[in-house]
């Protein structure tokens, strides 16, 4: 073997001793790498833009940013973001993201500072784009959010079904005050009282209610009847999607229209929250095909969806229905009521 020359070791000690002194993490004497005496400075913090709701993401944009102008007894502009009609009205209207964005021919928002961080005017713009701000039903499905098979749609699936079954007389609804003074109406009652936690189905109390096996933590309450495996994973998927308001134009078939396609899926989301069980609501019962029959024969079903003079309007304490589902319900009376 050959050896190595003896001047050679002192300087490969010195190589040795100039690399560890270049480390950045030396180890100490504990074995635990130390501190870096000059960190890089942090990273930007990073963007959820996955899950964006009103309460969760805009909201605090907007306290932090606005409130301070925009509400009290006399809000700049007279503008109250506290109201949310107020700013939904401005949101709708181009007007918010126009000005957060400091586009030509707006007053730049906020006023005086500095713009809003990218991620904060990216926020806002999701919530605008996904959010509805006006009532689609009886708006005559001019498909202009076509429905994507693989989302679900607050004010076409969620509200419907919540109201149909929680939102009723004496518990979650407006008249009575809300069951426990939550109310459980409109989208921002939903959110808030329901605890709803986008993204997150087992922690939203919502959805535990309405899973719950049995007993008087179960939502609905006996004696009426509990959700259907397809209503909860209705919800469930809902707030797995991020719990958005959002809503769809649904394709208006009217040429051809059956019973168990057409018609028993507009019953089941809007009416069997209260008009089934062991005690329906007023006596009215639209469980089955031969129910529902008796109430379409004798006029009640089709003048009380069609908010007609002297019938009680239904679905109770909801929008009224698209004109495409009256339609579909009229057309499958004229056609003799068949079981299809």
């Amino acid at each position: 073997m050959k050896k190595i020359k003896p001047v050679i070791l002192p300087l490969l000690f010195i190589a040795i001793a100039l690399v560890a002194s270049e480390c950045k993490h030396d180890i100490s004497v504990t074995g635990i790498p130390n501190p870096d005496p000059n960190p890089d400075p942090p990273g930007p913090t990073a963007c959820d833009t996955l899950y964006v709701t009103f309460t969760k993401s805009v909201l605090p944009i907007l306290q932090q940013n606005c409130f301070s102008c925009h509400s009290g007894p006399n809000p700049s502009g007279n503008i109250d973001f506290t109201d949310y009609n107020q700013l939904a009205y401005i949101a709708q209207t181009g007007i918010l993201l126009a000005a957060i964005r400091h586009e030509e021919g707006t007053l730049p928002m906020p006023q005086n500072t500095d713009k809003l961080d990218d991620c904060s005017i990216a926020t806002i713009a999701i919530w605008v784009r996904d959010t509805t701000f006006t009532d689609p039903g009886g708006g005559g499905n001019d498909n202009g959010h076509p429905c994507d098979a693989d989302t679900v749609y607050f004010q076409n699936e969620v509200l419907p079904l919540i109201i149909s079954n929680c939102a009723v007389s004496g518990c979650h609804d407006q008249a009575g005050g809300g069951e426990g003074k939550f109310l459980l109406v409109d989208y921002a009652s939903i959110v808030q009282n329901g605890k709803i936690k986008p993204g997150n189905p087992d922690g939203s109390k919502l959805y535990r209610a309405i899973t719950q096996n049995g007993g008087d933590d179960r939502m609905p309450p006996p004696p009426a009847s509990a959700l259907s495996t397809e209503q909860k994973n209705i919800i469930k998927n809902w707030i797995e999607q991020g719990a958005l308001n959002n809503y769809c134009d649904e394709e208006c078939d009217t040429t051809n229209v059956t019973y168990s396609g057409t018609i028993q899926p507009i019953i089941e989301l809007n009416c069997y929250g209260c008009h089934s069980g062991p005690q329906p609501s007023g006596g009215i019962s639209l469980a089955d095909y031969n129910a529902v029959v008796v109430q379409s024969n004798n006029g009640n079903l089709f003048s009380a969806v069609n908010h007609d003079p002297g019938f009680s309007p239904m679905p109770k304490n909801a929008p009224k229905l698209a004109d495409c589902k009256i339609n579909e319900i009229k057309i499958w009376i004229e056609n003799g009521t068949p079981n299809n």
